[in-house]
């Protein structure tokens, strides 16, 4: 099948593969556009045409995909990304990206490409992988829209695949209990950190940023505003810094949570606050003994010698503890959607739970823990009877 443009500027063949492929002339160069059907073919050449008359059109750019990725890396996402996000950045492109499209050239990007792609990583990746994979990929093209390599971004026409969803682990009432009860009794005053989880929802590094400076002896209420993590340590072109013997290739990084509403502050049920007081007693006498003061910056759940803990060595503390309780080996992850459970099953508004949790919106909240919602829904609607009553007169017969 084939059709000529006027002028002979244009033409639209199907090609072996089953993609329509129109070409057409300008100046000099010779260039093609890609689709799935002959339609989107035709309205594609159309328009290029169109902004070729009125000396508008964006001249392909010789750009590979892999080299637009890496050139959208070092020069707008380096700059203005934290540096776990360009790590992910970087990662993305080099294990997914980069082997299946990098040698593509960007100009022959297609919906129907993509789409491969993305049907393709759903059997190796997982539902948040692929979503960042996909808000990444689409500022990258948005920007080659921008710099006029791109007449538009071929990625808003893809579908992410349907997912299914992992099943949500959280301890039972039961096990929270005996986890609770070994961690208080744990001969590492830092496990602490597990009840103080399963009792605010924060996770593992809020956790270990949390600073004595975060607490509001006042009001009982503590302030998450940084995150700690080991990362990769990237130099100044936005590279990864290469393993090489006796040359540290991590760091830990202290950083400002994921997002504004991630930067909350958290009031204490009086328990856990008596239980915090009664814990920094036991630090301070703890970091006395070796001559090391507790301070502000001190943190909250520090090791023995008053620094922040390596998330690896709190999460071998985490599974030592759950061995010592006798209590299925769990991610600590799991102690937030404990927390979140066990929140709702208390009757905890949506919305107070969600700004506890740092959610943008409710609705995450609510998608999230909705497995928990049944019994509450039954308990809000008993609550409804007095109404009901109200309608009644003293024989019980509606008036």
């Amino acid at each position: 099948m084939s059709k000529k443009k006027a002028n002979g500027e244009g033409s639209i063949v199907k090609r072996k593969d089953g993609r329509y492929m129109a070409r057409y002339t300008m100046g000099d160069k010779r260039c093609a556009i890609y689709g799935s059907t002959f339609e989107e073919v035709r309205v594609q050449l159309t328009e290029t045409l169109s902004k070729i008359d009125q000396e508008i059109h964006i001249t392909p750019s010789g750009y590979t995909v892999s080299q637009w990725l890496r050139e959208w890396l070092i020069t707008y996402a380096l700059p203005t990304v934290k540096q776990s996000t360009y790590i992910s950045y970087e990662s993305y492109v080099r294990l997914h990206l980069e082997p299946v499209l990098g040698t593509n050239r960007l100009t022959t990007l297609t919906v129907e490409l993509l789409q491969r792609f993305f049907n393709q990583k759903k059997q190796t990746l997982s539902p948040k992988s692929l979503r960042n994979i996909y808000n990444m990929l689409h500022n990258c093209l948005d920007q080659a829209v921008t710099n006029g390599y791109l007449s538009r971004n071929p990625l808003q026409g893809v579908k992410l695949p349907k997912v299914t969803k992992k099943e949500m682990v959280i301890l039972t009432q039961e096990e929270q209990k005996t986890l609770h009860m070994a961690a208080q009794e744990s001969h590492t005053i830092a496990t602490f950190g597990i009840i103080f989880t399963l009792s605010t929802g924060i996770r593992m590094g809020e956790m270990l940023g949390l600073q004595w400076g975060d607490v509001d002896y006042r009001n009982h209420t503590i302030r998450i505003r940084r995150t700690v993590g080991r990362l990769q340590k990237v130099d100044e072109s936005g590279k990864l810094i290469p393993k090489t013997a006796g040359v540290p290739t991590t760091e830990i990084v202290a950083r400002s949570p994921k997002s504004v509403t991630a930067q909350r502050t958290i009031p204490l049920f009086s328990q856990v606050w008596n239980d915090l007081m009664t814990y920094y007693k036991k630090q301070h006498e703890l970091l006395q003994a070796q001559g090391i003061p507790l301070t502000p910056t001190t943190p909250i759940f520090s090791t023995p010698l008053g620094i922040v803990y390596e998330p690896r060595t709190y999460e071998d503390l985490f599974k030592r503890t759950l061995k010592e309780a006798g209590v299925p080996d769990i991610n600590f992850h799991a102690l937030r959607h404990t927390f979140a459970t066990r929140a709702l099953e208390a009757g905890m508004d949506i919305k107070v739970l969600s700004s506890i949790l740092g959610h943008a919106q409710a609705s995450t909240t609510l998608n999230l823990y909705a497995h928990a919602l049944p019994d509450h829904k039954r308990q809000s609607m008993e609550k409804m009877d007095i109404f009901y009553a109200c309608a009644l007169d003293a024989k019980g017969a509606l008036i």
